[in-house]
């Protein structure tokens, strides 16, 4: 379990570290272009360690459906998350993103039978509470965008509870794999041509993107199949302070004394789950 938690923590990193460097590239860049990129890394790396290990590119085939939906689940976790950034106030969007755990246990609770534990719930809440405080959301948008954005928090936890269902069914090579090229392909699909050259330091912004999301997605594949989806997803919240100190020194965002007891109710929920499970144990 504290595996599992590490691994979680490093891939939220990773994570708020691309959302950073996304940020700081602009809108030069076309959303679906930046969405193709952040798969791009993780393509070729499930496609070397698939052919390295000699496996199946696309799973076994009683698997294939489960690995479908993880693939285009998790696309539209990530679309619709850069589309709710693009069309509505950034905080907002990321709160709505980062109810994905709500959906994790919801989803791990009636299709993969695990059980909800009161001090997942006690968590649970006080992140949730914590994410409002640091986050202090004035959800002023339009409906469509902030309805995307709420898709995009169902597909995520639809996709980490996927993940924990291919446990010891497939590897990690080849969920990485499926999704990433499912999700190149789309986001090719869906840019309606609107691909364009980065240039000077765009191509260094793209591979940073790329780069990033490979760690993430490889760190945070291995956490949910090591144990309960639910157990892990509410690291998730941890994103919202490592964003707040990397907007801190690289954007000149500051922190409130809101914001701080919103990140103290956030650590104390990582805490109950880290030492409930060591508890549990031992």
């Amino acid at each position: 379990m504290r595996k599992a938690i590490l691994l979680m923590v490093l891939s939220t990193l990773s994570f708020s570290v691309m959302q950073l460097i996304v940020k700081l590239s602009g809108d030069g860049i076309p959303t679906m272009e930046k969405v193709f990129v952040r798969n791009l890394v993780t393509l070729f790396l499930g496609f070397f360690l698939l052919i390295a290990r000699k496996e199946p590119f696309f799973g076994r085939s009683g698997n294939r459906l489960a690995l479908l939906g993880r693939a285009v689940l998790g696309f539209i976790g990530v679309a619709g998350y850069f589309y709710a950034t693009t069309n509505m106030n950034v905080a907002d969007a990321s709160l709505l993103h980062r109810s994905s755990p709500f959906f994790v246990i919801l989803f791990s609770a009636l299709f993969l039978k695990n059980k909800l534990r009161s001090f997942q719930v006690i968590a649970l809440l006080l992140a949730c509470g914590g994410a409002v405080l640091v986050i202090n959301p004035s959800f002023e948008v339009n409906m469509v965008p902030a309805l995307v954005g709420a898709l995009s928090a169902a597909g995520a936890g639809g996709a980490y509870t996927i993940i924990n269902y291919l446990k010891g069914k497939e590897s990690n090579a080849t969920i990485i794999f499926t999704f990433s090229l499912l999700s190149c392909l789309l986001s090719v699909a869906m840019s309606g041509g609107s691909f364009v050259v980065p240039q000077g330091i765009q191509w260094l912004m793209m591979l940073g993107i790329g780069v990033f999301a490979a760690i993430g997605q490889i760190t945070l594949t291995q956490a949910y199949k090591m144990t309960e989806p639910g157990s892990v997803s509410i690291i998730n919240y941890l994103g919202i302070i490592f964003s707040a100190i990397l907007g801190f020194f690289f954007l000149g965002e500051t922190v409130g004394t809101r914001s701080m007891l919103g990140m103290a109710l956030i650590f104390a929920a990582a805490l109950i789950l880290y030492f409930r499970k060591e508890k549990k144990a031992a």
